[in-house]
């Protein structure tokens, strides 16, 4: 099994794992979920355990959506509300802090103040890597790092003490296993296999090879206008491309910009109002109109209802969730999730200066001739069908929800062996409030975790760092209180 190079834990780098006699938390994943929960067992550890950090992807901390490595690739959050810790709201500004009087700070703060910056991702994912091993330098338990593919788990007939089987054939025992597998590639939007020959069809666009081999002047076609297209287009506009991007998606709607500056808080007065979808978006419209005439912007409605969103899922049966899914979750999300106002802007030139089309409709169907894609497109009220021929079709659709159709080895096994069962919806795993893992007989696991986005079916809002790290910080207080405890436990082989 591959180690990471030895960390301040004083972990070596040799082969295999030693035998513990303390108890044992594995999580499978280590981008900022999995991490920030390493990081807060490490933290408030008060006896001496072992955290195993699985991942086989490394580094160990920025994940996928912190990799991002352009300057262009913004956080869609200020900077004064992303701290690790939802009980530390300033260790992220310390960090910067101290970060900007080095010779490399790998940011600029403008007029509007390092509280009101929208930071580069890649930057963030360094703040998680630093934090992750702060964490470990400063706790009484033990961080141990291996870089290798979980792809099953295997509780004991108790379904206690899973063993954790790795692509190389070697084995992790635990105590318990936290799945922290952050967010999956889109699914194919066509669900017939999409994926067309000579590598124009982009399936995952975070795969770094998915704009490779591009002319500067040739079409790109996104299938979605959300923040994935945006991160695309901002992505082929860094690197010089002066060719027409057409993103199509069912509604046609952009991401809304964030204003530069703080916004005042507002207190939402949606309480009461909120029994169907239908209910909630007139509330919502009622307090915008509430707010712009006491001079509040429409933003600081939707900010204060977003911690209220969990509570209203839940509260909704499935038949109003799937009816918030069709008719309302494209307009919600536009406003919910919007552009910092750096990248708002470069989306803003890009259409004016029509590089940038954003259609309304759906993809009808795609096929490949000698040079190009032909994408077939039916726009939204339009009869027939046009054809837009491109060089590179990008999935943007958003990350992939449904566990049945993941191709992940891990999530196949745990499904095939009744370990889990899709969510509410057939979105991520089904969960106790916990995060214990259902299994196909509904029951919870005594062992098996998650969370993130894969608890969307359950809470919906659950993709963002103000949720997931309010979600780390429950798991692990949980996990501390049911499984790290003195006594000697399993090993590894």
């Amino acid at each position: 099994m591959a180690r990471h190079p030895p960390d301040p834990t004083g972990e070596t780098a040799n082969t295999g794992m030693k035998p513990h006699e303390t108890s044992r938390v594995a999580i499978v994943g280590a981008g900022f979920t999995g991490s920030l929960t390493a990081a807060h067992l490490l933290r408030n550890a008060a006896r001496p355990f072992e955290v195993c950090l699985i991942e086989r992807h490394p580094p160990f901390g920025p994940g996928t959506a912190f990799k991002a490595p352009l300057p262009c690739h913004l956080l869609n959050v200020p900077a004064v509300r992303m701290s690790a810790y939802p009980d530390g709201p300033e260790h992220l500004m310390k960090w910067l802090t101290e970060r900007a009087s080095g010779p490399d700070p790998g940011f600029e703060v403008d007029s509007g103040g390092l509280d009101a910056a929208f930071l580069p991702r890649r930057l963030y994912g360094e703040y998680v890597e630093h934090t992750l091993s702060e964490a470990a330098e400063r706790s009484r338990a033990r961080l141990t790092r291996i870089v290798g593919e979980a792809v099953s788990i295997d509780p004991d007939a108790s379904g206690a003490h899973p063993r954790i089987r790795m692509r190389d054939g070697s084995t992790i025992a635990a105590d318990c296993a936290v799945l922290a597998l952050g967010n999956f590639p889109p699914m194919d939007p066509l669900g017939n296999g999409a994926a067309v020959a000579a590598g124009r069809y982009a399936a995952d666009p975070w795969d770094e090879e998915a704009l490779e081999g591009l002319d500067s002047q040739s079409t790109v076609l996104t299938i979605g206008s959300n923040l994935t297209m945006v991160d695309i287009a901002l992505t082929l506009d860094h690197r010089g491309h002066r060719g027409p991007i057409v993103a199509v998606s069912t509604h046609g709607l952009l991401p809304q910009p964030h204003r530069k500056n703080l916004l005042p808080a507002w207190s939402s007065r949606v309480e009461g109002r909120t029994g169907r979808p239908r209910e909630l978006l007139r509330a919502i419209r009622e307090d915008v109109t509430l707010a712009s005439a006491d001079g509040v912007d429409w933003r600081s409605v939707v900010d204060a209802i977003r911690p209220k969103i969990v509570s209203i899922w839940s509260s909704w049966p499935e038949r109003e969730r799937a009816r918030f899914l069709r008719h309302a979750r494209a307009y919600w999300e536009v406003h919910r999730h919007r552009m910092a106002p750096e990248n708002a802007r470069t989306i803003a030139s890009l259409v004016e200066g029509a590089r940038l089309r954003v259609i309304a409709g759906r993809i009808a169907g795609m096929s490949e001739t000698r040079d190009a894609i032909e994408v077939r497109v039916k726009r939204r009220g339009a009869a027939g069908v046009e054809t837009i021929r491109a060089a590179r079709v990008v999935n943007c659709t958003g990350p992939g929800t449904d566990m049945r159709r993941t191709r992940d080895s891990l999530v196949q096994d745990l499904l095939a062996r009744r370990l889990a069962r899709p969510g509410p919806l057939g979105l991520g795993f089904d969960t106790d409030r916990d995060g214990a893992l259902m299994g196909a007989d509904g029951r919870p696991s005594v062992s098996l975790f998650t969370l993130g986005p894969l608890l969307k079916g359950r809470d919906w809002e659950t993709t963002a760092i103000p949720e997931i790290r309010m979600q780390t910080e429950a798991l692990a207080l949980c996990l501390a209180r049911r499984f790290v405890t003195p006594g000697a436990h399993g090993g590894s082989s």
